[in-house]
């Protein structure tokens, strides 16, 4: 790897301040740091010690583990840079732009002075750590989990789900879904963005619906995958199975399907790939506004059967609970 090496921890902190920023006081003035010359392009950064130092590959004055990472300028990450222990990690500080497919973090203190622009996910969990970003950040999804995330900037994003996000200026920020409330870097909530209600959690993957835990969400970060919601696909030539033929014929009369939010009809697979059944489901979360529209379960189940029944599929009411069609497509 180009333009890396270690510099002891007194040369750092009269470079780049590390001690105050970080709170490095306690450490051995001959303790390590990374240092990266910028523009720094790498495939992955691991923001754990042992598996940092593991890393580099750079060989060790002090016993110690490096303490952190210092990019002097722009980094650039083809993949991810992820801290995964909940306790600390090795600091991170870039003095100029961060751009990577995920950036998660935990233990480990961040402060980026540029931006931070993460092709899918920003996450972060547990509160010995933080991180702060002053310039303009985006992603397509941050999840803020007990972490505190700072954003001195400007904020864009599809999602936030915010435990500890602060923004600097509301003014400044723009999100399509919000979970959970939102600080300013007082520490006092914005009335104005953020969001009591879960609903905005629709547009994650289904998966991620009733449990989105921040274990889970690592997971996906690690494997390169988007928490948002795609639309289903099958390969070509695949057929349609029993399931996705009703729903389809269901949604295309305009029937709603039940999600967590939301009340609507519900496909259960009877372990028969030609036996459903279809049964109208109760949201955990209803719509309590003012304009929502009750639906009637009798009515709904009624329709459903009419539906089905009008495009060839054989319906049956089951003989123990009139609420629930027998269905073989």
């Amino acid at each position: 790897m180009k333009n890396i090496k270690a510099i002891t921890l007194d040369e750092a902190d009269k470079r780049y301040g590390l001690c105050a920023r970080f709170g490095l006081d306690d450490a051995c003035d001959d303790d390590e740091v990374v240092l990266v010359e910028g523009p720094a392009e790498l495939h992955h950064l691991p923001l754990d010690f042992r598996t940092l130092d593991s890393w580099t590959g750079l060989p060790k004055r002090s016993p110690g583990a490096f303490l952190g990472v210092v990019v002097d300028g722009d980094l650039s990450v083809t993949d991810r840079v992820v801290n995964k222990e909940w306790d600390f990690g090795p600091f991170l500080l870039v003095r100029g732009d961060v751009r990577a497919k995920n950036f998660a973090t935990a233990g480990s203190e961040v402060l980026i002075e540029g931006g931070l622009a993460a092709d899918q996910t920003i996450l972060g969990t547990y509160n010995h750590g933080r991180t702060v970003v002053r310039g303009q950040a985006r992603a397509e999804v941050v999840f803020s989990e007990q972490h505190l995330i700072e954003f001195h900037g400007s904020l864009t994003a599809e999602l936030v789900v915010s435990c500890w996000v602060h923004v600097a200026d509301p003014e400044k920020v723009r999100v399509n879904g919000w979970v959970g409330n939102v600080r300013n870097l007082s520490d006092e909530i914005i009335p104005q963005l953020g969001a009591e209600s879960t609903r905005a959690l629709r547009a994650l993957d289904p998966g991620l619906w009733h449990n989105p835990d921040s274990r889970e969400i690592l997971k996906a970060v690690e494997a390169g995958r988007s928490l948002l919601r795609t639309p289903e696909s099958r390969q070509p030539g695949q057929p349609r199975s029993c399931a996705e033929r009703i729903r389809e014929i269901l949604q295309q009369a305009g029937c709603r399907e039940a999600d967590p939010w939301d009340d609507g009809f519900w496909i259960r697979d009877r372990g028969d790939a030609h036996h459903l059944e279809v049964s109208f489901c109760m949201a955990d979360e209803p719509d309590t506004s003012a304009d929502a529209e009750p639906l009637d379960e009798a009515a709904e189940v009624r329709r459903y059967a009419e539906v089905l029944a009008a495009a060839g599929v054989r319906v049956t009411v089951d003989p123990h609970d009139e609420d629930i069609l027998h269905v073989r497509p």
